[in-house]
């Protein structure tokens, strides 16, 4: 067993699923505990309406799991999980209707409260080709050429749970050129791959750009001084 465990780095498959914005967070110095805003954080909802022909959207639905990582990862706040109430209330409501052995369980009235809530969605949403007039050219014929571009764009806002005053807002949106790699295929940023044919790859796509500008707004929310 000891072994394994001196062996774990060599074991493991997984890789820590980053962005290019994840050091923009990582880089921001930690404030005290006591300076640390309570955010609130219940769902960051798709509003492209973007379905797949099988009625399933084609945005992630993941949206409010990376902002919550986005938040953790800066460290600049006491990011509170909202988007599973029902199930922590289910654990409270079990503990005041006395079901759980003695002194397991939560304590009644200790739930941290929210100075803030974050809320907002994913508002634009596009993986397209366009074609341009500098392909080769045959028999003196004009060619073009196309290329790839996959397009998101979030809006986040955080709200004073007090006053209910929108005390910080940002729109931002993003897009990434994808280098051909086939005649349907398109690679975004290494290994992500849209076959245009079929439409396989393009929610890999903009889940990345998604999780990008959830933590550059982040970044962005941290060093606006709102919220200190």
């Amino acid at each position: 067993m000891d072994k394994i465990l001196e062996e774990a780095d060599e074991i493991k498959s997984s890789e820590k699923n980053v962005t290019v914005a994840t050091q923009l967070l990582a880089a921001l110095p930690e404030p005290a505990e006591d300076e640390k805003a309570s955010i609130a954080v219940y769902n960051i909802a798709d509003k492209t309406g973007q379905r797949q022909e099988t009625g399933s959207a084609v945005v992630t639905q993941g949206a409010t799991d990376m902002l919550i990582t986005a938040l953790a990862r800066s460290r600049q706040f006491n990011v509170l999980d909202r988007s599973s109430l029902g199930d922590f209330m289910n654990e409270q409501q079990l503990q005041a209707e006395d079901r759980l052995a003695f002194g397991e369980g939560p304590d009644l009235g200790e739930m941290k409260g929210a100075d803030y809530v974050l809320e907002g969605a994913i508002t634009e949403y596009q993986v397209d080709k366009t074609s341009g007039g500098m392909g080769i050219s045959v028999g003196g014929v004009g060619g073009s050429t196309e290329t790839a571009v996959a397009r998101t764009a979030i809006d986040l806002r955080l709200v004073d749970t007090t006053t209910a005053e929108v005390v910080w807002a940002r729109s931002l949106k993003d897009e990434i050129e994808g280098e051909r790699v086939g005649v349907q295929a398109f690679s975004f940023m290494g290994d992500n791959v849209v076959e245009f044919e079929t439409g396989e790859g393009k929610q890999e796509v903009i889940n990345l750009v998604v999780r990008t500008l959830l933590e550059e707004a982040v970044f962005d929310l941290a060093e606006s001084d709102i919220v200190n």
